[in-house]
């Protein structure tokens, strides 16, 4: 298992909330589960929006895109940007599982692009997408070059933003405005996520400052790699849990707003006083064209770098959430509607727990078993489920007197 630095403190922006779902329905695959949750998971994964912003509209970001999608150990949402009509740019947290090294499956990721409020996405707003990349150095266990690419399979209309290249090394200087934007928690205090997008500026910190701001979280800020921003005197604004992936925007001396960053990390309690950390552009922008070369124009592929798999530790939290999961595919409203829903795991190896299931529902009372593993497939790590679950009349088997007689009937996967 990848153990990331300073575990303890260091949290990238990631967040599982309920939303409009792009991802609508559970996707079963020969017995492996996987689906998009909205409870929170202690696993790192990905997205983040803005502390201390304001509503802003798409018209004013037309090229925000909305990403959600399912990784090995959680489901997760982020932010991202529209570079070209097929090609998605976002953190590299957003495409590959850092706990287990996988890259996320194409098939469980969705985009939806032209919207700001997440209630109002319509179905033709939302792209599916036909590959995911990670940048070849991109290093889960330091969070360097933290990019990724979604190749969408149809292209979208909102306009492409401009990357930062060597060029643009005048737009990272310190006091330099960064405009960040995205979905999320706006209030640290209570967990708050508006549906409405969000952005703000923030000034560029100074490289030394951004290095001892960062050191009680994350001990291996980079300047060449990396720029951070600080809201100094004010405190007031930062990025938070749900835009992992999503820009920090500055502008051009011609007036044209150009990506100079990649929200990437910060301190997992969102608190303003602390450096937010960002991917530099610039020094992903050649690869991220070459892509955009190949797909838009037909220019060869570059060669793309696969981590190996491998199987991660499976928490008893989220053996929880997957149980449930399987419980509402198996028995929809029986079990959404049902009361004194109980389910407890015990440990059987690294990636395999046994848990028990329990609940009642109008006249029948639910009990049973569901084992909850991790599977590697196709270089894919995926969270699989077997059960077995009865039900039984309650006021047949408690109150009859004639136990035995009662019908007990039962499914299992």
């Amino acid at each position: 298992m990848t153990i990331r630095p300073n575990e303890a403190n260091l949290i990238l922006f990631s967040r599982h909330r309920a939303m409009a779902p792009l991802l609508a329905v559970l996707v079963l695959i020969g017995g492996l589960i996987l689906a998009a949750t909205a409870t929170a998971a202690p696993n790192p994964k990905a997205n983040a929006s803005v502390i201390g912003g304001h509503n802003a509209t798409i018209a004013e970001y037309p090229s925000l895109a909305f990403i959600e999608g399912v990784q090995a150990t959680a489901g997760y949402a982020c932010t991202g940007t529209v570079v070209a009509p097929r090609v998605i740019l976002t953190a590299g947290h957003c495409v590959e599982d850092i706990e287990s090294s996988s890259i996320v499956e194409p098939g469980l990721i969705a985009v939806a692009t032209g919207i700001s409020n997440l209630k109002k996405i319509q179905r033709t707003q939302v792209s599916k997408v036909e590959r995911v990349l990670a940048y070849p150095d991109f290093d889960p266990t330091q969070l360097h070059g933290d990019a990724g690419l979604l190749i969408l399979t149809d292209p979208v209309t909102a306009p492409p933003i401009a990357l930062a290249t060597g060029a643009d090394a005048a737009l990272y200087e310190p006091g330099d405005q960064l405009t960040v934007a995205g979905w999320g928690i706006d209030n640290r205090n209570t967990g708050h996520a508006p549906n409405q997008l969000q952005a703000a500026t923030v000034p560029i910190e100074e490289a030394s400052r951004c290095k001892e701001g960062t050191r009680r979280f994350y001990p291996f800020f980079d300047p060449s790699r990396q720029v951070c921003a600080l809201d100094s005197p004010q405190f007031r604004i930062t990025t938070c849990h749900g835009d992992s992936g999503g820009p920090a925007i500055a502008t051009r001396a011609d007036g044209t707003p150009v990506e100079v960053g990649v929200t990437s990390l910060g301190d997992g309690s969102c608190n303003p006083a602390s450096p937010a950390v960002f991917t530099r552009v610039d020094q992903i922008s050649a690869w991220v064209q070459s892509w955009i070369d190949a797909v838009e124009a037909g220019a060869p592929e570059p060669q793309v770098k696969v981590p190996k798999a491998h199987i991660p530790l499976l928490t008893r939290e989220r053996s929880e959430e997957i149980s449930g999961l399987a419980m509402e595919e198996a028995f929809g409203p029986k079990f959404d509607h049902g009361q004194e829903k109980t389910i407890k795991c015990e440990r059987l190896a690294k990636s395999r727990l046994k848990c028990g299931v329990t609940w009642f529902q109008g006249p029948n009372d639910y009990f049973g078993r569901v084992t909850v593993f991790y599977a590697i497939r196709h270089n894919v790590v995926l969270a699989g489920v077997h059960y077995t679950v009865h039900w039984v009349n309650d006021h047949c088997y408690f109150h009859s007197g004639r136990p035995d007689s009662c019908r007990v009937q039962t499914k299992t996967k």
